[in-house]
């Protein structure tokens, strides 16, 4: 043992609580001086060290050159600065002692350093694995390159430390430089391009570290007197020297692939603070240090392309929505307008929408759209029809189910909601779910948790409801089948669609539409639709309205010829006569007779439909005994709003006909 003390009492203490415990003392210096005289007569297995010594020069002095001799030291210190502590930390000790001690504090520290010492080599192993999962983290994190080689820097600051880090990447005749300087004990102020061209007047083009003829064969540290040789190789570096007072540098060359190079460059105020164990370690660290800027480098040109391809993919999807007009969604009336307004308006928020309207006015559309728009478009799009499932299984299907949770529940199940998580659920048919099951589905909106059937723990869930239904929902709550506070919730924001009756406008743009896509699937030339065919499919009132007419252009495709323009053949007219008549809601009275007349040609349809659309409204008059409007009146059972049916009814000249009936008779007006 090397006793370092400059205190008398403190070193022959030291000496007898030694001697007792049987490590033999060499002797004991109280300067760096004498113990390196003392160290060349015969060297030490370990030294203890004072850090202020008698001269100059302190224990922190002469613990660098026992770190390039490969001699373990343990400080015995009261010094409780931080930046010396820090200094300390730097030298790698393999022991601290506090002075007062006592001599047992003496003998379990030296019986624990030299445990440590003998497992050094271990140990550090263990510290560069651990250093080197934290920096593929650092480097494999999100955000720019800036930012990951901050977070790799702080993480190396603990083994290698600095003051200023300079971190050059060079790439097919491209260069960047990243600058960090260090402001405190644990913060760092980003140097970046333009504020060392204000501070030393350089254009960036010449601000390189390494010059580009350098070929370093591994890490290389300059200290002292071949520091100057540093700063006369690199203009960079000896503006950096100036202005920053930094003395000593060490340079770790990198050559990642074929075509990267990293130059990471450590420098330092103190003149000789890199020190053999500094150059042993950024060796070891070199080859998986390239690995892992390989491997992210390769992620990044991954990603880029994929980013690239997503992209383009938007591209072509915003391409396909223009063609299709609002998602596929064909029209110009200011209905069919105001809707697209009122879907862009609550698109981007987490609102709850419920939308509204007739059997195959495009619901399902609008609700992709609100999903389109939203800011959740990566995300899932989930659709239910709370319709198609049988009341048993649609709690299951919303919400899933645990394993045993019921007869057949073989494995866990996972439920809709759970899987739109971050995304959006559309729930059409919303008027069908029964009472039990609406009341859990108001829970998880107003809790954002659901629950699975045989579940005993909330699963939080971020999910934007959208429903849709085609029923009057007030009338529902009014009759007890709709819970009104879950109505109140879905209809944070009602969209109502118009019927295709209410935008005859569109029905051109519709029929167009589907008689191109029908063609194209058939494999069959369009030759468009004739004049006549429009006014007649104008004037249809459309009961099933789009989707109707979808399949009625579709027919008269397949029975087309591909010759001429598409027309209306007989059977397509008599189906939409029957249509008209088994789409309603009601039925008239079964003694009622239609007219018996037949069209001759296509020029009577107008005429024809008229009366037949005369003839039922009639029925239905009859059938309420002349009762248009209030609960059971034919504007209700028709599904129209009764000023539509009073206008409709002056048209078509019925008020002449109920007000010429004989006094007495069955049914008038009210």
């Amino acid at each position: 043992m090397l006793i370092v003390e400059d205190e008398y009492i403190i070193a022959n203490d030291l000496e007898l609580i030694l001697g007792e415990a049987g490590y033999p003392v060499i002797g004991v210096a109280d300067s760096v001086a004498e113990a390196l005289a003392l160290m060349d007569q015969q060297k030490p297995d370990i030294v203890m060290l004072d850090i202020y010594l008698k001269g100059k020069e302190t224990g922190i002095d002469l613990a660098k050159q026992l770190e390039e001799l490969s001699i373990p030291f343990i400080y015995i210190s009261a010094n409780d600065n931080k930046s010396v502590l820090e200094a300390v930390k730097a030298t790698q000790p393999i022991g601290y002692i506090v002075k007062p001690f006592r001599g047992k504090d003496i003998l379990t520290t030296l019986e624990i350093s030299r445990y440590r010492h003998a497992h050094s080599v271990e140990m550090k192993l263990r510290e560069e694995k651990v250093l080197q999962i934290a920096l593929t983290d650092a480097l494999s994190a999100p955000g720019s390159w800036e930012q990951k080689l901050l977070n790799a820097a702080m993480l190396l600051q603990s083994l290698v430390p600095f003051d200023f880090l300079s971190i050059q990447s060079q790439k097919k005749g491209t260069s960047q430089l990243f600058n960090y300087y260090r402001v405190g004990f644990d913060e760092y102020q980003i140097i970046n391009l333009a504020d060392i061209h204000q501070l030393t007047n350089i254009t960036p083009d010449h601000l390189l570290m390494v010059e580009t003829g350098d070929v370093l064969p591994g890490p290389v540290r300059y200290s002292e007197e071949n520091f100057l040789n540093f700063c006369e190789k690199s203009r960079l570096g000896q503006l950096l020297a100036k202005n920053f007072r930094l003395e000593s540098a060490m340079i770790m060359p990198l050559n990642v692939g074929l075509v990267d190079t990293f130059f990471i460059t450590f420098l330092s105020r103190k003149p000789d603070v890199y020190l053999s164990g500094h150059l042993r370690l950024l060796e070891r660290l070199e080859q998986p240090i390239v690995l892992m800027l390989e491997r992210v480098l390769a992620f990044e040109e991954v990603a880029r392309l994929s980013e690239q391809l997503k992209r383009e993919n938007n591209y072509l999807q915003e391409e396909v929505k223009t063609l299709a007009n609002f998602e596929e969604i064909i029209g110009r009336s200011q209905r069919l307008l105001r809707v697209f307004d009122q879907v862009t308006q609550v698109a981007n928020t987490n609102t709850s929408v419920l939308i509204l309207g007739e059997s195959g006015t495009g619901k399902e559309l609008i609700a992709r759209a609100l999903h389109n728009l939203s800011s959740r478009k990566d995300k899932i799009l989930v659709k239910i029809n709370c319709a198609a499932l049988p009341a048993t299984l649609i709690e299951s299907e919303l919400f899933g189910h645990e394993k045993g949770a019921f007869t057949g529940a073989i494995e866990k199940r996972i439920g809709k909601f759970e899987l739109a998580h971050g995304g959006t659920i559309f729930l059409d048919e919303i008027g069908e779910m029964p009472l039990e099951l609406q009341a859990k589905l108001l829970r998880v909106l107003q809790e954002k948790e659901i629950e699975r059937v045989g579940g005993k723990t909330p699963i939080k869930t971020d999910v934007r409801v959208v429903a849709a239904t085609n029923r009057y929902l007030e009338k529902e709550v009014a009759e007890g089948r709709f819970r009104m506070d879950l109505y109140f919730r879905l209809a944070t924001f009602p969209i109502t669609l118009p019927s295709l009756r209410e935008r005859p406008g569109d029905i051109p743009l519709l029929a167009q539409f589907f008689a191109q896509r029908s063609a194209r699937k058939l494999g069959k030339p369009f030759r468009g639709i004739s004049e006549t065919v429009l006014n007649e499919l104008i004037n249809y009132s459309w009961p099933g309205n789009i989707r109707e007419l979808e399949n009625v252009i579709e027919q008269a495709v397949i029975i087309n010829d591909g010759q001429s323009p598409l027309t209306l053949g007989r059977p397509l007219i008599n189906s939409l006569f029957s249509t008209a008549l088994s789409g309603t809601m009601s039925q008239p009275d079964a003694s009622f007779k239609l007219g018996n007349s037949t069209p001759k040609d296509l020029q009577d349809v107008k005429q024809i439909q008229q009366e037949t659309e005369r003839d039922y409204i009639l029925a239905i008059l009859k059938q309420t005994n002349g009762r248009i409007r209030g609960n059971g009146g034919a504007a209700e059972l028709m599904n129209l709003k009764p000023t539509t049916l009073e206008y409709r009814m002056e048209k078509l000249g019925i008020r002449k006909v109920l007000s010429a009936q004989p006094p007495g008779s069955s049914f008038g007006i009210n």
